[in-house]
C-alpha cells in the first residue's frame, strides 16, 4: 500500500481517537461536536424553509445550511484541523467540503430576513374626524390668495409708518409661518394712476399679481416692497381676478382681502365674492377691514358673507398681526398635531427599516469575510504541516475567495436594495402625510367659521 495513504489513514485514526476522548459521543455545548467516522466527510445540514415567499436563488441556497460546529466566534483552529484530518480528504473538493463543514457561517436567519424584508411603515393613522385609517382624500396644494389694498388712503400715517407699511409687515409675517409646500399669491390694487379724476381710469383698471409661488417670506417681502399707495379702489375686479390666481393643482384656497375702504371704481364686490366662492376649489373669502370706520363695516361684512368667509376689523398694526396669527393657528390646530405625530412615527419606522436592511446585509457580508478568514488559517496550517500540497492549497484559496466574493456581493446588493426601498417608502408616506395635513386645513378651518 502506498506509504502516503497509510500515513493519512494512521493520522485520521489517531485524530479520531483523540477527538473521541475529548468530545464524547454526542454534540454538547460544553463537550463540543460528536466524533467523526474516520475517512468520512460529513454533508452540510440544510435549513428548512418551507414557507419561503419565492424560489431561492443559487446564492441563497449556498447559505441555507446549519452553521458548522466551529463557525464564527466558536472557531478553534486546532479543533478544526483535528476534525478535518479525521475525515482524511483526498481531492481538493473533499478538502473544501471538509473545512466548510466545520466553519460554515450562520447565514440562514439573515437570508430569511433579507428575503422577507418589509419596507412598509404601517398604515397612516386616522386624522381628525376620519373614521377609517389610511383613507385620506387625494392631496394637493393649499393656496393662500392674498389681496392687498394699495389705494391712496393706505398712505395715511399710523403708529409705525403708513397703513400700507403695517399691512406689508403683517402679511410677510403670515407668509413666513406657512408651510414650505403651501403656495401664495399676492394681488395688489390701487398702486397705479393717482387718486384724482385724471388718474382714476388707469387706477381702476390696475389689479396685478406681484407674487405667485411657494411660501417664501423673503421673496414675498421683496415683491411687496416697491408697492406704493397712490390710486383708487377696484375691489370688485380684484376679487373676481382671484379665481385666476389659484393654481390648477390646488386642493383648496383661502383668500384674505386687506382693505381700508370700499369700492370706488363702480364695481359690485358682493357679487364678485359670491361668484368667486363657487368657482374652482370654492375658496373661502375673508375680509380684513384695516382702519375701517363703522360706516364702511356693514358693506365689507356683506362681501365676507357672500364669500362664505368672515369679516374682521383690525384697528391698528398690532390687531392685524394678532388676527393673522390667530388665522394661522386656527388653520394649523386641526391637523398639525396629527401631522407631527405621523411624521415622527414614519421617520422612526423608516429609520428602523433602513437600519434593519443595513444590519441584514452587514451580517451576511461580515459572516462571509469571517468564514473565508477562518478557512485560510486552516488550509495554511494544513499546507505547512504537509497535509495538502501547494496545488491543493491554491485550489482551496480560490474556492473560499470566490465563495466570499459571491456571498459578500449578495449581502451588499440586497442591503442596498432593501435600504433604498425603506427610504422610498418612508419618503412617500412622509410626503403624503405632510401634504394631507396641509391640504386638509381649510376643511376644518371652514367648519370653525360656522
Amino acid at each position: 500500500m502506498d506509504s502516503h495513504i497509510v500515513r493519512r489513514m494512521l493520522t485520521a485514526l489517531c485524530a479520531a481517537a483523540v477527538l473521541t476522548a475529548c468530545t464524547g459521543t454526542s454534540e454538547d455545548p460544553e463537550t463540543g461536536p460528536p466524533p467523526l467516522q474516520p475517512g468520512q466527510v460529513p454533508a452540510l445540514v440544510p435549513v428548512a424553509y418551507p414557507d419561503a415567499p419565492r424560489e431561492l436563488d443559487t446564492t441563497e441556497k449556498l447559505m441555507m445550511y446549519e452553521p458548522g460546529p466551529y463557525a464564527g466566534e466558536a472557531f478553534d483552529q486546532e479543533a478544526v484541523l483535528d476534525r478535518v484530518r479525521v475525515m482524511a480528504p483526498e481531492s481538493a473538493k473533499e478538502w473544501q467540503q471538509a473545512i466548510l463543514s466545520q466553519i460554515h457561517g450562520d447565514y440562514a436567519e439573515a437570508v430569511r430576513g433579507t428575503i422577507e424584508f418589509d419596507a412598509s411603515v404601517g398604515e397612516i393613522a386616522p386624522g381628525p374626524e376620519d373614521e377609517v385609517s389610511g383613507e385620506q382624500e387625494a392631496v394637493g396644494t393649499n393656496h393662500f390668495a392674498l389681496v392687498l389694498d394699495a389705494s391712496g388712503s393706505m398712505a395715511e400715517t399710523s403708529e409705525s409708518g403708513t397703513r400700507l407699511d403695517e399691512a406689508k409687515h403683517a402679511l410677510a409675517n403670515f407668509v413666513d409661518d406657512l408651510p414650505d409646500n403651501a403656495t401664495v399669491s399676492l394681488r395688489v390694487y390701487g398702486h397705479r394712476g393717482a387718486d384724482d379724476e385724471a388718474g382714476k381710469a388707469e387706477s381702476c383698471a390696475a389689479t396685478e399679481v406681484v407674487y405667485s409661488d411657494k411660501a417664501d417670506s423673503a421673496r414675498f417681502a421683496a415683491a411687496l416692497a416697491p408697492i406704493q399707495p397712490v390710486g383708487w379702489t377696484p375691489l370688485a375686479s380684484s376679487i373676481t381676478a382671484v379665481a385666476t390666481d389659484i393654481p390648477a393643482n390646488a386642493t383648496d384656497s383661502i383668500a384674505y382681502i386687506v382693505t381700508d375702504g370700499l369700492e370706488t371704481c363702480d364695481g359690485d364686490p358682493v357679487r364678485a365674492a359670491e361668484e368667486l366662492a363657487v368657482t374652482g376649489v370654492r375658496p373661502i373669502v375673508n375680509v380684513i377691514g384695516f382702519h375701517v370706520g363703522d360706516a364702511d363695516r356693514t358693506a365689507l361684512e356683506a362681501i365676507a358673507r357672500a364669500g362664505n368667509g368672515t369679516y374682521t376689523a383690525a384697528s391698528d398694526a398690532g390687531a392685524l398681526d394678532d388676527h393673522l396669527e390667530a388665522e394661522y393657528r386656527r388653520l394649523m390646530d386641526a391637523w398639525s398635531r396629527w401631522q407631527r405625530a405621523e411624521l415622527d412615527r414614519i421617520s422612526a419606522e423608516g429609520r428602523e427599516n433602513m437600519d434593519e436592511a443595513t444590519a441584514l446585509g452587514r451580517t451576511i457580508m461580515d459572516t462571509a469575510v469571517q468564514e473565508r478568514g477562518h478557512a485560510a488559517t486552516v488550509f495554511d496550517a494544513l499546507h505547512e504541516a504537509g497535509d495538502v500540497d501547494r496545488e491543493t492549497k491554491d485550489a482551496l484559496w480560490s474556492f473560499f475567495y470566490d465563495r466570499e466574493s459571491t456571498l459578500w456581493s449578495y449581502g451588499y446588493t440586497t442591503q442596498t436594495f432593501n435600504w433604498g426601498n425603506a427610504y422610498a417608502e418612508q419618503t412617500t408616506n412622509w410626503s403624503e402625510v405632510y401634504a394631507t395635513g396641509t391640504s386638509r386645513w381649510s376643511e376644518y378651518y371652514s367648519k370653525s367659521l360656522n
